[in-house]
């Protein structure tokens, strides 16, 4: 959504990430606001403190170059996230299995106490 405001229109950051954070279907972001784009403040959020601080990062410089610049720091910034959704989602599909076997082992150690 910002690189195609950025190709357009170029509306103000704070406008674009305050419609943007009001729009339905990213709830999951209300620890964002537009204030992160005018002062320099870090982001508590369940992800790591790196996470965080490259969230908190990419929020300030937003508005602060030109449009191709601030393009290629939208793309870097999403290759960023794409890595990091990619990490999150293979250590929950290997760490998943593990908890699957230890609910099943302690269900049928429970059952057989309980019989």
């Amino acid at each position: 959504m910002l690189l195609l405001d950025l190709s357009y229109r170029i509306t103000p950051a704070t406008e674009l990430l305050s419609n943007a954070l009001k729009s339905d279907g990213i709830g999951h972001l209300d620890f964002i606001s537009t204030e992160f784009i005018k002062e320099k403040a870090h982001i508590n959020s369940v992800l790591s403190k790196q996470e965080n601080e490259e969230i908190s990062r990419f929020l300030y410089s937003l508005g602060k170059t030109d449009v191709a610049s601030q393009k290629k720091l939208i793309l870097s910034f999403r290759e960023y996230i794409n890595n990091a959704l990619k990490a999150y989602s293979e250590k929950h599909k290997r760490d998943s299995k593990l908890y699957v076997s230890f609910g099943l082992f302690f269900g049928i150690v429970f059952s057989l106490i309980w019989s």
